[in-house]
């Protein structure tokens, strides 16, 4: 199976070194904290974790009788799509991902162990 040019296109651009580190930092919470080198049931995606300390701090928020209590919770919801959005058009580049990440890339693509983007 062949590529998209315009997958190619995508996976080979480059950033700056600033980007690239925040780049990393955001998809790194859609990852295992692990990533995949434990079978734990606590390694889960750390947004799963900040979801539910956001969730926490609106309930002791209502609790508290505080104006506007969901507000924490809301900006997690809101969050989340908006960094799906971002990384569907703008998806990690090759230089971002790890090793494991790279096998999963070629395996979902159905590409040969040894490809390499040109």
């Amino acid at each position: 199976m062949q590529l998209p040019d315009k997958v190619t296109k995508k996976i080979l651009k480059q950033y700056s070194p600033l980007a690239t580190k925040l780049r990393r930092k955001l998809v790194n919470l859609y990852r295992p904290i692990l990533h995949d080198k434990s079978t734990s049931k606590w390694n889960q995606h750390p947004m799963a974790y900040i979801m539910i300390a956001l969730f926490a701090w609106s309930v002791i928020l209502v609790k508290m009788d505080t104006p506007h209590p969901g507000i924490p919770f809301i900006t997690g919801w809101c969050f989340i799509p908006l960094s799906w959005t971002y990384l569907h058009f703008f998806p990690q580049t090759w230089s971002e991902m790890y090793k494991y990440e790279k096998a999963k890339f070629k395996q979902i693509w159905q590409l040969p162990q040894d490809w390499k983007p040109e």
